[in-house]
């Protein structure tokens, strides 16, 4: 089984090479991209015999060159990473962070392969169009994020009718935090109690962003009504994501958190013969808790559904605000509560000024990228 692996020296990467390292006569990289890494990239190419590369940053690139050598099968920029889309390959991974393979997003929902799916902000900014896109390719699109893979996986293995959906939330730093959260530090909110990720999405854990931003994947991925997604605090983290029924049962997939588990999955056409030995730690018997989100302290929940009820524009512009305005507070420029507060802010000044699109494309998109550039929010008056 042949991957391509966009975003290879990342955390989710880490958790890829680890199954395939145990699994080399079956499951092989042969071609990843990073952004800047250049270093780390080039180790996995030798351990992994990995034939061809590509690097996002120019001067990344050349830094590789002068220490490595030139290299035929090295591709620059990420406008040339859909060149790595070749005929041999069986999954494609997409695994780098944020909005900036919007592009090539579309180049590979459109090659037909299966596609494991780690990037959830293409999917909210332009969800609709890059489903519809994959149906007419063939391309399967199996979610690695935990909660939406457990969400597949249900689906996938149950043919009844379900009432709604329910993904859960670790709570993340301030969970369990009485005080007022206005002087939090990006330190502070960088601690997060369960999962090891990146400073973006740590934040977005912290700020329960990414909890509202994977009710918006949810429902593009899964075609579902506003009313049909909820959210739950589960420390323990132990299940990802719930089926509810009309008769008020429900199913429920538990594992430890792990993205090992998820990016195994994808791989399932070889799902019996892989070696998991040393991979996986068996699930121990343990209390589950679970407990209503407070909109108080995390607004962003409340903020998700005005969001989904404006659609067409808005799932992006909550999106691309929330990463400048994350960006914004890890330089120390605005407060923690000023990222959801200041999108919000956001958010209505654009619909002051602009009309909806109720289905966006990507001129939309960059278009509504720009005036956000221009014109965020950022407490000044």
């Amino acid at each position: 089984m042949k991957i391509l692996l966009f975003g290879a020296t990342g955390t989710i990467a880490d958790s890829v090479f680890k199954i395939v390292k145990k699994n080399r006569d079956r499951l092989r990289v042969v071609a990843a991209t990073c952004n800047s890494n250049y270093t780390k990239l080039e180790k996995l190419k030798r351990e992994f015999n990995i034939k061809k590369i590509a690097i996002n940053e120019s001067k990344s690139a050349d830094k590789y060159k002068a220490r490595y050598g030139k290299n035929k099968n090295l591709y620059v920029g990420i406008n040339n990473f859909s060149k790595l889309i070749t005929k041999d390959i069986d999954i494609i991974i997409l695994a780098i962070s944020g909005l900036s393979p919007l592009n090539l997003s579309y180049e590979i929902v459109k090659s037909g392969k299966t596609v494991g799916l780690a990037n959830k902000e293409c999917i909210i900014s332009i969800g609709p169009s890059l489903i519809s896109l994959a149906k007419k390719n063939k391309t399967k699109i199996i979610p690695l994020d935990s909660e939406h893979n457990s969400v597949f996986r249900l689906l996938e293995s149950n043919s009844n009718q379900f009432k709604s959906i329910t993904i859960t939330a670790s709570g993340g730093p301030f969970f369990n935090t009485k005080k007022n959260l206005n002087n939090v530090t990006p330190k502070q909110a960088l601690k997060h109690p369960v999962w090891k990720m990146g400073k973006k999405i740590s934040v977005d854990s912290a700020t329960m962003m990414n909890k509202a931003l994977e009710i918006i994947e949810a429902k593009y991925l899964f075609n579902l009504n506003n009313d049909q997604i909820s959210a739950i605090i589960h420390p323990e983290s132990i299940i990802h994501a719930s089926l509810n029924f009309y008769d008020n049962s429900s199913i429920s997939l538990l594992s430890k958190p792990d993205m090992k588990i998820p990016i195994a999955y994808l791989f399932k056409l070889n799902y019996n013969q892989l070696n998991f030995n040393d991979i996986f730690h068996q699930l121990d018997k343990q209390s589950l808790t679970f407990h209503k989100i407070s909109q108080k302290k995390f607004p962003a929940i409340k903020l998700v559904y005005k969001v989904l009820d404006i659609g067409g524009l808005a799932p992006h512009i909550f999106n691309y605000n929330n990463e400048l305005l994350v960006d914004q507070f890890l330089q120390k420029k605005i407060k923690f509560t000023d990222i959801v507060k200041y999108n919000e802010i956001t958010l209505k000044k654009f619909f002051k000024s602009n009309k909806n699109v109720n289905k966006p494309n990507l001129k939309d998109i960059h278009n509504c990228s720009i005036w956000i550039n221009k014109n965020i929010f950022l407490g000044k008056i």
